[in-house]
């Protein structure tokens, strides 16, 4: 049985942080400034949001989804509290190996940031330097960094969604999640942290049967994913609608594939 954390977080810049920084290197963020740039480091960014999806693939090609949980700001109160959600829950399931999409350069930087600043412990997945025999998947995942290869160019999560298939609607918007100011705007972020996560399992089935190392049925792991999402969302959710008209398409393809067969 393979078992997989699917992970992503939600960050926004700390313009405190950004300001010492500016103290330090007040002529090279002034020449950026001339520029109508804006000069910010990674350091300077703060984790308000994660999710972490938790699905089991069984040996029989079945999928079974175990979980879906949230961190946000204002229900924990602060990053560490995000931050610290986290990392807990993926040592608490040391059995899963943690897929992220881009996280190498987004969550993992942050993540240990946090964790140095709070003083918190890495869990096993996310340490450096972990050894990996070549048949086998790593503690953590980078999907990002295996589609790119030894080639030049990144793609986009939604690049791939829009390749696969995917409902564009599920995208729309996918890159501009500032930080929240009120109550709707808190529940909103939940919702799309979480189902940035259930995009990224739904890429990430792909691409492991595309490789060989499962060989589930992916019309069918896609009509679970969103059937389950949509359950425990929903139907007040912007992406209710793509969810609901991809669903669908997977069941009339699973119709049409049984009668096929008959």
């Amino acid at each position: 049985m393979l078992k997989l954390t699917f992970i992503d977080t939600e960050s926004a810049w700390d313009e405190h942080l950004h300001e010492d920084y500016r103290a330090i290197d007040p002529k090279g963020v002034a020449k950026l400034e001339r520029q109508g740039r804006k000069r910010h480091n990674q350091a300077c960014k703060r984790v308000f949001a994660a999710a972490a999806l938790d699905i089991a693939i069984g040996e029989d090609r079945t999928l079974a989804v175990e979980g879906l949980s949230t961190w946000t700001e204002r229900e924990y109160g602060d990053e560490e509290a995000v931050i610290a959600g986290l990392l807990d829950h993926i040592r608490f399931h040391p059995d899963h190996r943690v897929v992220s999409y881009g996280g190498l350069a987004a969550e993992l930087p942050l993540l240990t940031l946090g964790a140095m600043e709070y003083g918190l412990v890495l869990p096993d997945q996310l340490r450096g330097n972990q050894p990996v025999r070549p048949w086998q998947m790593r503690p953590h995942m980078d999907l990002a960094l295996e589609l790119k290869g030894q080639g030049r160019d990144w793609a986009h999560l939604s690049e791939i969604g829009l390749r696969m298939g995917l409902p564009r609607e599920l995208f729309i918007g996918k890159t501009e999640v500032n930080a929240p100011a009120s109550t709707e705007e808190w529940i909103e972020v939940r919702r799309h942290v979480g189902c940035d996560v259930l995009l990224t399992a739904m890429v990430t089935l792909a691409w492991l049967r595309a490789q060989g190392r499962i060989s589930i049925d992916m019309p069918a792991a896609i009509y679970t994913l969103s059937d389950w999402f949509l359950r425990r969302t929903g139907a007040e959710t912007h992406m209710a609608a793509s969810l609901t008209e991809l669903r669908q398409r997977m069941a009339d393809r699973l119709a049409w594939e049984t009668d096929l067969a008959a």
